[in-house]
C-alpha cells in the first residue's frame, strides 16, 4: 500500500505530532508499505523531494513557532502526488497542507483518513484576541466539522477527540488509536548511567533531591505558568525541590519573567530546546514529570517520560484521564496543594522505593506497543479503501441510471 501523509510541520522542527508521524512512517515501512510525507518548508524556493519527503515552499507564520503556510492549491505539487499514486491520503493537519490534501483527494479520487491531534479551542488565542473568541470559535467549529465530514475515516489519539468533534457537530464514528512513539531510546537499559550522572551534575541535582521536569512547546496553551505558580506556592526556599522546563516557544520570555518575579531562579530552570536524541539522560536525571496542560490529546513527551521511569504528576483533565492510572504510572492534582502532596509523596520514598516505582512506571509503557498500533491504523486504512470503493461504485451506478 502507498500512503501520502500530509502535515504542516516535519523535521527538523520537533513536536509531538512530528514524532508521531515519524513513528507511523517507520512502522508502515517496516510492514512493507511505501510512504511519502508532504509538508511545508518556509526556506524552500521550489518543491523538492528528499528522502521520501515532499517539501513545499511556504510563508513562515511568526506567531506559531515552526509553522508555515503553503499555497493550498498547487498543480505542480498535485503532479508529484499523482506520480506517487497513493492508495490513502492521510491528513494530520487542517490548514494549508490539509486543504491541499482534500483538493488532491478529489482530483485523484482517493480516500482520506483524517487524524485530529489538537484541541483547537485551546489555541484560538493565536488567531484572534479574547474579545473575539465568541465569534471565532463557532466559525472554527464549522470548519473542523467540514474537514471531518469530508474524510472517509477519522482517527483520534484519545476520547478527548470525540468530545471535541461532537462539540463541533460531528456525529460520525471516530477510531481511537493512542499515540505511539519509539520508546526504546528512553528505556532504562538503553540510557548510559554515566550520561545520567553527568546530566544530574550539570543540573545541580544532588542525592536526596526531588527533581521534576516538563518537556514540550512553550506555548500559552500548555499552562506552564500554572505549573510554575503551583510549584512556587509550596517549595520556595526548599532547595532540594527543583523544576526543569525543557523546550522553546513564544511564551519563553514571559515564563522567564515569571520565574524571576517569584524569586525562584535557583529552583526553576528553563533549559531551552534540547535535541530529541539528547533528551533521554535529562528525563532519567529527574524523578517526576509534571504538566498542568489541559490541551493535550495523548501526550508523547509524557509517554517518553514514563518509558524513562518518571511517575507523572498531571493536572486533572476530565476528558483525558485515561493516560493516568493512579498509583501505577502517575496521579492527578486539581490545585497547588494537590500537586505539592504528590511531590512530597515522592520525596518521602526511600531510594529502594523510588527505584521500584521507576521500574513499574517504565514497564507500564509496554502497553503502548507498536504492533497493536500499526495493526489498528492498517485496519482503518483497509476500511477506508473499501468504503471509498463502495461510494465510487454507488456514484457510477447513479450516473448510469440518470443517463437512461
Amino acid at each position: 500500500m502507498k500512503i501520502a501523509i500530509f502535515t504542516e510541520t516535519y523535521f527538523p522542527f520537533i513536536s509531538g505530532v512530528v514524532t508521531h508521524i515519524e513513528t507511523l512512517k517507520k512502522c508502515l515501512e517496516r510492514e512493507g508499505h511505501e510512504v511519502m510525507i508532504v509538508t511545508t518548508n518556509p526556506k524552500a524556493i521550489c518543491h523538492y523531494v528528499k528522502d521520501g519527503v515532499l517539501y513545499c515552499p511556504a510563508i513562515p507564520l511568526r506567531r506559531i513557532y515552526g509553522y508555515g503556510f503553503s499555497n493550498p492549491v498547487n498543480i505542480q505539487r498535485l503532479r508529484i502526488i499523482r506520480d506517487f499514486n497513493p492508495d490513502i491520503i492521510h491528513i494530520h493537519t487542517e490548514f494549508s497542507m490539509g486543504i491541499f490534501a482534500q483538493f488532491a483527494a478529489r482530483k485523484l479520487k482517493k480516500p482520506i483518513v483524517y487524524t485530529l491531534h489538537t484541541m483547537y479551542d485551546d489555541y484560538m488565542f493565536y488567531v484572534a484576541p479574547e474579545r473575539f473568541q465568541n465569534m471565532v470559535k463557532p466559525a472554527a467549529h464549522v470548519y473542523f466539522r467540514r474537514v471531518a465530514n469530508r474524510a472517509t475515516e477519522i482517527i483520534g489519539p484519545s476520547p478527548k477527540v470525540v468530545e471535541f468533534l461532537r462539540r463541533c457537530g460531528v456525529e460520525r464514528h471516530i477510531n481511537i488509536i493512542p499515540n505511539i512513539v519509539d520508546l526504546s531510546d528512553f528505556m532504562p537499559e538503553n540510557v548510559s548511567r554515566q550520561a545520567v550522572d553527568s546530566t544530574r551534575a550539570a543540573l545541580g541535582i544532588r542525592e536526596g533531591d526531588t527533581a521534576v521536569c516538563f518537556v514540550g512547546r512553550l506555548g500559552k496553551e500548555k499552562s506552564i505558568d500554572v505549573l510554575i505558580d503551583c510549584f512556587a506556592a509550596h517549595f520556595n526556599g526548599e532547595e532540594r525541590f527543583k523544576l526543569f522546563i525543557i523546550g522553546d516557544g513564544p511564551e519563553r520570555a514571559n515564563l522567564d519573567e515569571q520565574i524571576r518575579r517569584l524569586g525562584m531562579e535557583s529552583q526553576i530552570r528553563m533549559l531551552g530546546r534540547i535535541e530529541h536524541a539528547e533528551l533521554p539522560p535529562y528525563y532519567h536525571a529527574c524523578d517526576l514529570f509534571a504538566t498542568a496542560s489541559l490541551s493535550e490529546m495523548n501526550s508523547i513527551s509524557m509517554l517518553e517520560a514514563m518509558a524513562s521511569g518518571l511517575y507523572v504528576v498531571q493536572r486533572l483533565d476530565i476528558y483525558n484521564r485515561n493516560q493516568i492510572v493512579p498509583g501505577e504510572n502517575g496521579n492527578v492534582f486539581t490545585d497547588a496543594d494537590g500537586m505539592a502532596a504528590l511531590l512530597r509523596e515522592e520525596d518521602a520514598l526511600s531510594s529502594a522505593e523510588r527505584a521500584a516505582r521507576r521500574k513499574a512506571v517504565s514497564a507500564f509503557t509496554q502497553r503502548y506497543g507498536e504492533r497493536d498500533f500499526i495493526r489498528a491504523v492498517l485496519n482503518v486504512y483497509d476500511r477506508a479503501v473499501a468504503e471509498y470503493a463502495l461510494k465510487q461504485k454507488a456514484k457510477e451506478t447513479a450516473k448510469k441510471k440518470d443517463a437512461r
